[in-house]
């Protein structure tokens, strides 16, 4: 099956990393932003847009077009010779006037069944498929590090990532929070790191997230929505104690030594934290179905039941 992905984002975040997965090593043709940190490591990509979206539709001949962002729904739709499939990784509603754009595709692939659930209100569950994330295990070295125990936290500085609660748990716990990612809400953390006088230290983007989960001794999720939560993955995948909040898909993938506690909830995230250091470090622990190696087969298999190969 030729597949043509289109991506509209500027950033990289989990879902690029997962497209980066799916389309490794493959003869599938994608159409991204220029200039985006995806285009800079796919550089035979056509430029996303209007007129690449055709010439990439005329040179290659896709078999199906893969929307992986909402924008790129939109721009997919400007062509009818192409089935579309949209890939869904939020888990909010569908807003109530996207019924025509939601229904002139084929289908959806939900990243979790928790977001599949939140389609099926605007789609027959006929045409949704779930394919959870996959990630790549890589060895970490631990990094040098405070006295005492290091609790660590991935992800872009945005609301539904809710940091400030994590922010709040660490004051109440007294344990020292790494929190690593970048976003609109560093200012606004900073401040509430201040205002409470909370040990925790906002590292920016890093590309050593492997070292830093090999250093923390707790990873900690305090999402408020969350599709699925690829970082979760990544700490499973290390062997790290995991601690993390029941939003969206995250139940579906945190694994059996996990922690889970309601979402907002600042002293529950504390003790969990607390108690979770009392416990053993698990075992390194990612299922088949989990893993970036079979993501690609997953997602195929999707595809063709979704146009009834």
């Amino acid at each position: 099956m030729k597949v043509l992905h289109v991506d509209s984002a500027r950033e990289h975040r989990g879902g690029q990393a997962q497209l980066a997965y799916l389309v490794a090593g493959s003869d599938d043709a994608l159409l991204l932003r220029p200039g985006s940190p995806l285009a800079a490591r796919f550089p035979h990509a056509r430029p996303y847009g209007h007129s690449g979206l055709h010439a990439a539709i005329r040179a290659e001949r896709p078999d199906l077009i893969a929307a992986h962002t909402s924008h790129a729904h939109g721009l997919a739709l400007l062509q009818r010779s192409t089935p579309v499939v949209v890939h869904r990784r939020v888990d909010f509603a569908p807003g109530p006037l996207s019924g025509p754009k939601y229904r002139a595709v084929r289908g959806f692939v939900a990243v979790s069944a928790a977001v599949a659930a939140v389609l099926e209100r605007a789609v027959p569950a006929s045409r949704v498929r779930v394919v959870h994330d996959g990630v790549a295990p890589r060895p970490g070295t631990a990094l040098p590090r405070p006295a005492g125990p290091v609790v660590l936290a991935v992800g872009a500085l945005v609301p539904h990532k809710d940091h400030v609660t994590l922010v709040r748990a660490a004051a109440i716990g007294g344990f020292t929070t790494w929190i690593a990612g970048e976003g609109p809400l560093r200012p606004a953390l900073e401040a509430e790191i201040a205002r409470i006088g909370a040990p925790v230290a906002l590292l920016g983007q890093r590309d050593d997230i492997a070292d830093l989960l090999a250093t923390a001794d707790v990873f900690c999720h305090p999402s408020r929505e969350e599709g699925l939560g690829q970082a979760v993955l990544e700490a499973r995948a290390a062997g790290c104690r995991i601690v993390a909040t029941r939003a969206g898909g995250v139940p579906e993938i945190a694994g059996p030594d996990a922690a889970l506690v309601d979402v907002r909830r600042p002293s529950a995230l504390a003790a969990a934290v607390l108690d979770a250091l009392a416990r053993p470090r698990p075992r390194p622990s990612l299922p088949p179905g989990l893993h970036a190696d079979t993501l690609r087969a997953r997602t195929l298999a999707a595809y063709a039941d979704l146009l009834g190969l």
